[in-house]
C-alpha cells in the first residue's frame, strides 16, 4: 500500500496495542445515498462489504445524485430480500409506493458513462429502475450497477492497488463512538450516527482517538486508515426526515477544521479477504501523528464540498 511519506507511523508492539477498542456496529448502503441496515457480521468480498454502494443513481447528464443535491434519497430505505437467495438481492421502500428491487441479474449490458466527484465512472444500466426512482424524485434519473468485475481504483497517492465501487472514494468507512459522543456535547440538538453514513463504528478508546490509527485489526481482516474524511452537506440532512440544516458541519468546521474542510472519521482499505463481527475486539496495529494537523479556530461554516 502506498502511504504517503512521513505518515508511515510507528508499530505498535505486543501488548501495547491491547484496547478494550471492540467493533459496534457494521453497515452497508446498497444504493450510493438512499438509507442502509446493519449487519451482525459480513464476509468481505473485493470491493468490501457485500453490496455496499453497487447502485447509484445518475440524471440525464450523467452526474450522479446524493442527498447534497437530492435529500429526498434519505427516505428510501434499503434492506436485504427475505425471498431472494442472493446476498446481493435487495428491497428498496418509499413513502407512498410500492417496493422495487435491486439485483444484479436485472442490469442489462448498456454501460453508462456517469461522473462522481469530478471522475469518470461506468456502470451498467437497470432500465427498470428508471421511472420508480424519477418519480419518486421528481427528476429524471437513471439507475446503475458496478459490476464485481468492473475496476475503479483509488486515488494511488494514499491506497495504490485497492479499488471500490460507487462510493465517494474508498471502499470502507469508520468512525468511533466516543467521537460521536465529543461532538454532541458541543451542539445543541445532538446528532446520530447515521448523519456520517459509517461502514463500521468502533467504540471503547478516547474522542478522536482514530487520529493516530493507521492499521487495525479485527477479526480475519487488517484494515488501513488511509486519509481522514472530510464531512460534506449530507451530515446536515437529517436522515429520518430528509431535512436540512446547517449541523452538525458548522460545529465541526470550529474545532476539526483544517484547510477550508471538516473532519470525521476514517477513509479505509483493507487486505486480502476475510470477515468480522459486531462485538469482536479491534486491535492498533500501527499509529502516527495526528491526521489531518486541525487548527483550532472559531466556529464557522466552512462549506466543505463533496
Amino acid at each position: 500500500m502506498n502511504v504517503p511519506p512521513g505518515e508511515r507511523g510507528r508499530v505498535v508492539t505486543s501488548g501495547a496495542g491491547a484496547t478494550s477498542l471492540r467493533l459496534a456496529r457494521i453497515r452497508a448502503y446498497p444504493l450510493k445515498g438512499a438509507g442502509g441496515f446493519d449487519l451482525s457480521e459480513a464476509r468481505l468480498d473485493s470491493l468490501g462489504i457485500p453490496g455496499d454502494r453497487r447502485w447509484m443513481l445518475v440524471n440525464e447528464t450523467g452526474q450522479f445524485l446524493s442527498q447534497r443535491t437530492h435529500p429526498r434519497l434519505a427516505l428510501l430505505r434499503v434492506e436485504p430480500r427475505k425471498d431472494s437467495g442472493d446476498p446481493l438481492g435487495f428491497q428498496v421502500s418509499a413513502p407512498g409506493r410500492k417496493p422495487f428491487g435491486l439485483a444484479p441479474e436485472d442490469a442489462g449490458g448498456v454501460w453508462r458513462k456517469a461522473r462522481l466527484h469530478g471522475e469518470e465512472v461506468k456502470g451498467l444500466e437497470v432500465s427498470g429502475g428508471t421511472g420508480w426512482f424519477s418519480d419518486f424524485l421528481e427528476d429524471p434519473c437513471r439507475l446503475l450497477f458496478f459490476p464485481l468485475e468492473s475496476n475503479r481504483p483509488v486515488d494511488p497517492a494514499f491506497a495504490a492497488g485497492h479499488r471500490t465501487a460507487f462510493s465517494d472514494g474508498y471502499p470502507l468507512h469508520l468512525t468511533t463512538v466516543e467521537s460521536l459522543v465529543d461532538l454532541n456535547h458541543r451542539l445543541r440538538d445532538p446528532v446520530d450516527m447515521l448523519r456520517f453514513r459509517p461502514n463500521l463504528v468502533v467504540t471503547g478508546g478516547t474522542p478522536w482517538e482514530e487520529d493516530r490509527w493507521r492499521v487495525l485489526e479485527v477479526g480475519s481482516v487488517r484494515l488501513h486508515l488511509v486519509k481522514p474524511c472530510a464531512r460534506c452537506a449530507v451530515t446536515t440532512v437529517d436522515q429520518g426526515s430528509g431535512q436540512g440544516g446547517k449541523e452538525p458541519l458548522r460545529t465541526l468546521g470550529g474545532f476539526r477544521g483544517w484547510e477550508g474542510k471538516a473532519y470525521f472519521g476514517q477513509n479505509v482499505v483493507f487486505r486480502g479477504a476475510g470477515s468480522f463481527r459486531v462485538g469482536e475486539t479491534v486491535r492498533i496495529l500501527e499509529e502516527g501523528e495526528v491526521r489531518p494537523p486541525l487548527l483550532r479556530q472559531e466556529r464557522r461554516d466552512p462549506g466543505v464540498p463533496g
